[in-house]
């Protein structure tokens, strides 16, 4: 048997839930084995010490305890009511204010009729131009500088 499988069974049978049979192996074991016997003595001196540990006297009686638990747990649930509503409020808010008229069509008026600027090669200065936006693919604002080249001959090794 593993050593393992000896000290759940010493374990158990000093917890009392033992079968019969396993109660005989366990007095067979402590009466010949000293290492088993020496585990069981370590085993034994470990529940009593578990036992004889102080309980600290509660200052305050359970249903107080019990209230407390409570009250903050019933603040948290309030909090999280106070803001998930402040959330939904600002939703709203900024919806309404999305669908009235007014801020928006300035926005895009100022949009629209605001010239737009070109910087030319030639001119160092922004030129007003009455051109729709363009991207520029094939020629960038910003020159790209050339990657260095890889020679395209393989070295000669010689090997003599």
């Amino acid at each position: 048997m593993e050593k393992r499988d000896c000290f759940e069974l010493l374990s158990a049978y000093l917890d009392g839930e033992v079968t019969a049979t396993e109660r005989r192996q366990v007095e067979e074991w402590l009466s010949t084995d000293a290492s088993i016997k020496c585990l069981y003595k370590r085993l034994l001196n470990l529940r009593q010490g578990l036992h004889n540990i102080p309980i600290p006297a509660g200052n305050q009686s359970t249903e107080t305890t019990i209230e407390q638990v409570l009250t903050r747990a019933n603040r948290r649930y309030q909090f999280s009511l106070i803001f998930g509503g402040a959330a939904i409020a600002a939703c709203v808010l900024g919806a309404i204010s999305g669908l009235l008229p007014g801020n928006s069509s300035r926005m895009l008026e100022m949009a629209q009729t605001r010239p737009m600027t070109e910087l030319t090669p030639e001119a160092t200065q922004p030129v007003a131009v009455d051109l729709p936006l363009m991207v520029a693919l094939n020629n960038p604002v910003i020159e790209i500088p050339k990657t260095a080249i890889a020679p395209t001959q393989k070295p000669v090794n010689n090997l003599n």
